[in-house]
Formats: structure tokens, sequence, C-alpha cells
């Protein structure tokens, strides 16, 4: 199933500009969360390959008329994310989650929004090397129902930039090529 999301992105089409070029730039100075995070904390970050997860939205879905999105980003080195000290790359993880608009409380993003979203944010070319970890994030507890909500996204990019394919790791879940989930 396909989601059309350009109404919404048109909305925000500033605003996810400014997500992506803080997600895929160099300066510090293009973090939104840079200037209320301590420069030490910053330094300490780089230092271990990490950057300051950067935030999309809350935005309307296009799906379910009580929720909004939130879209997180981050690039870390793979050598930190997958425990291969000496390995190159990088990876981009994005995460997708949503809330009910009135009450506030968390529940499942739609599957195929999620692609719509992922796409919008890393393009047609990356798009065919982006991995699904499905949803992971959990709310409920001991007495209730735990339900997944949060889904995952995956890029392995190379030391030159380059996509991809997953290589070998241990991160306790099972990745799947996205477009080759419908």
């Amino acid at each position: 199933m396909c989601v059309d999301i350009r109404t919404v992105l048109r909305k925000q089409e500033e605003e996810l500009r400014r997500f992506r070029r803080g997600l895929f730039s160099t300066d510090a100075a293009d973090s939104g969360l840079a200037a209320v995070v301590p420069a030490t904390v910053l330094e300490q970050m780089r230092a271990e390959g990490k950057t300051v997860p950067h935030s999309f939205g809350p935005v309307r879905s296009v799906t379910d008329r009580h929720a909004v999105l939130t879209i997180v980003g981050d690039i870390t080195d793979q050598a930190v994310l997958l425990e291969r000290p000496g390995r190159e790359g990088s990876v981009l993880t994005l995460s997708v989650a949503a809330k009910h608009k009135q009450l506030g409380t968390r529940q499942a993003v739609d599957p195929a929004e999620a692609r719509a979203w992922v796409e919008a944010i890393v393009g047609p070319r990356w798009l065919p090397h982006v991995y699904s970890a499905g949803n992971l994030s959990t709310v409920g507890g001991t007495s209730t129902p735990r339900q997944l909500t949060t889904a995952y996204f995956y890029l392995f990019l190379g030391a030159d930039g380059v996509p991809h394919a997953e290589p070998e790791h241990e991160l306790g879940v099972t990745l799947s090529l996205l477009t080759g989930l419908g």
C-alpha cells in the first residue's frame, strides 16, 4: 500500500529540509539540540563516533486522524553500533513514533506511512538500501499487553558515503529491505 504524504510534505517543507541538513551535515551548528546539549557531552559523543539525534515533528498523520508522528534520526559509526572496532562507515537510524494527539498516549505507526516518511527523508535513490527492523519500542506493563509502537529503519553507508548491504551484526533484530515490504 502506498501512502500519499505530499500535502503534509508541502506544509512541512522547511522543517524537513532543516531535519535533513542536520542529519547529513558535519557542522554541529546544524543540530537543533546542539544549543541545549553541553559542549563536553557533544565532544564525548563525537569521540565515540556518535551524533546528536535530530527530531522532526510532531506532524499530523495522514492515515490516522487522531495521531501525530515524530521522526528521530541519527548517524553513528558502524564500529560503535555494531560493536566492531575498526569497521569503517556509518549507520543512519530513523525511528518513527506516533502519539494520540489529544491523549498523548503512544500508539502503533502505520507501516506504509512510516515508509513514506523514510522515503521523503532519504530520497528515492537511497530507499532501496534502507532496512526495516519493524516496530520495536513498547508500551504497556506487567498487567497490560505490550504493544510495539515505534518503527525503526537503518541505512548502512560505507566510508565513501555509498549505501551498502546489511553487514554482519548482532543487533538482536532481523532486518529486511524496506522496498521488499510492499
